[in-house]
């Protein structure tokens, strides 16, 4: 079966078996990236408004028709779940780095201890999600007269950098307690460059 790999931290990118594939429409990018961050279904009406707000209904609804189709055509058909009204992406259809990233934290919270905490088994974890981040979520991507949209990615960018901010919080603390100091330093002046006005990261 082959694998289609979506990236959203930076410039969204899709690749299928490791060849990048095109997406002729930048809203067409945009919804798939908004259906696989969100993993929820959504209904017709609310992904034609969330993208097209400016039309009317019928519009709006016509170009996300029209966007689904290109995205089946491009992608091939069974990535896509289209139920009547509701659109979603078939579940476990596409890997994205931002559900993986989410899963290492979730991950850490089940080892017994506070989450704030590190013990040896949330290191692997902890530097997986950070190597994930490779940029803020969807850094550089805009869209035209889509303010929900737009409004939708700053929060998300803002939410998911604030939880890189912690785990590299918590490799600094776990990785200080160890002795390692060397690594410690490097994470520290990464989770700095996020707030250079951060206390607590400019003391370690």
């Amino acid at each position: 079966m082959s694998e289609t790999k979506l990236t959203v931290f930076g410039p969204p990118r899709l690749e299928r078996d490791g060849q990048q594939v095109e997406i002729r429409r930048r809203k067409g990018m945009a919804i798939i990236a908004y259906l696989a961050v969100t993993g929820q279904t959504h209904s017709r009406d609310s992904l034609a408004t969330l993208f097209w707000t400016e039309l009317s209904q019928s519009q709006a609804r016509g170009n996300l028709r029209r966007a689904l189709s290109d995205i089946n055509r491009e992608l091939g058909d069974g990535l896509l779940q289209l139920d009547g009204e509701n659109v979603a992406l078939v579940k476990d259809g596409v890997w994205s780095d931002v559900t993986r990233f989410r899963e290492c934290l979730h991950s850490t919270s089940s080892h017994g201890h506070p989450y704030e905490e590190t013990c040896e088994r949330c290191f692997p974890l902890l530097d997986e999600a950070i190597g994930l981040y490779q940029a803020g979520f969807l850094e550089g991507f805009t869209l035209r007269d889509t303010a929900k949209f737009d409004d939708w990615q700053y929060f998300e960018a803002e939410g998911l950098q604030q939880e890189f901010a912690s785990v590299l919080e918590r490799l600094v603390n776990g990785l200080s307690d160890k002795g390692e100091y060397e690594f410690a330093i490097s994470h520290a002046r990464r989770w700095l460059s996020l707030d250079l006005l951060n206390e607590s990261a400019q003391h370690k």
